[in-house]
């Protein structure tokens, strides 16, 4: 990868893998995406492309080795990234939230996360997925509402 031009993005904003042939070596795939998942800790920047490479793990194709690849562009044109710490004139803690409702095409479920600074500093963050689709549990909702009557 030392010869590859550098990405300026670090994930593919479309992509098709309707017809994409299997990726020839799959544990390939997994040992570079879980050094990917190991390096968020430090590269936040990458941390929603590795998660969905971090998807397609059980059988990646083609065009997910593509989208790895696209990842480790991304790093090399941006080695000096990372985060950042500053000496706080306040200790003042701050928490940001967001979701996303229905935003992933492919599985329409929904992600929220947070962030949580200390100062200047993130000291913490997550993002997460729905686990079930919002019809799912309302069909639950219904059910147990019809038993109780």
């Amino acid at each position: 990868m030392s010869f590859a031009h550098p990405s300026s993005t670090s994930i593919a904003t479309t992509h098709s893998t309707a017809t994409a042939a299997p990726f020839s070596d799959p544990s390939l795939y997994k040992s570079v995406v879980g050094v990917l998942q190991y390096a968020t800790i430090t590269r936040q920047d990458i941390a929603f492309a590795v998660n969905k490479s971090f998807q397609f793990m059980q059988s990646p194709t083609e065009v997910h080795w593509t989208a790895v690849e696209l990842i480790l562009r991304y790093l090399q044109g941006t080695l000096g990234y990372g985060l950042q710490f500053k000496q706080p004139s306040s200790l003042q803690l701050q928490v940001f939230s967001n979701a996303d409702w229905d935003g992933d095409i492919t599985d329409r479920r929904s992600t929220s996360g947070m962030a949580i600074f200390m100062g200047p500093n993130i000291i913490s963050w997550c993002s997460r997925k729905q686990k079930q689709f919002p019809n799912q549990s309302l069909r639950l909702s219904i059910t147990l509402w019809l038993m109780l009557l």
